[in-house]
């Protein structure tokens, strides 16, 4: 299996770990880009084994449930959509979950 395979749909649904929330200007809720990039990296490489080159995300993730952004992951080269969704918000931290979808984006 090659690394580019061993990312692409193998983490649809997997819970990634609780970010702690920043209050940052205005009434919003929200997890820094860094913070999210870092985090999902860490995660993807523990659940598949492999440290994908680069994640870049748009910017920070709101804290409410329902959220979606999409990242760019990046592997052997290859770009894929890392589709990150908020499903939890619990007592300052927020649980998302991660898709990467199987084909790659152009």
């Amino acid at each position: 299996m090659t690394r580019t395979r061993a990312f692409s749909g193998a983490l649809t649904g997997a819970a990634l770990l609780a970010l702690a929330l920043t209050a940052c200007g205005s009434s919003k809720d929200y997890v820094q880009e860094k913070t999210v990039e870092r985090i999902a990296t860490e995660q993807l490489t523990n659940a598949i084994g492999v440290t994908p080159e680069g994640l870049d995300c748009p910017g920070d993730l709101e804290g409410k449930v329902g959220t979606e952004m999409t990242c760019v992951l990046t592997s052997e080269g290859e770009k894929y959509d890392a589709i990150l969704t908020v499903d939890d918000v619990d007592g300052g931290r927020v649980h998302f979950k991660i898709d990467v979808p199987p084909n790659a984006t152009e």
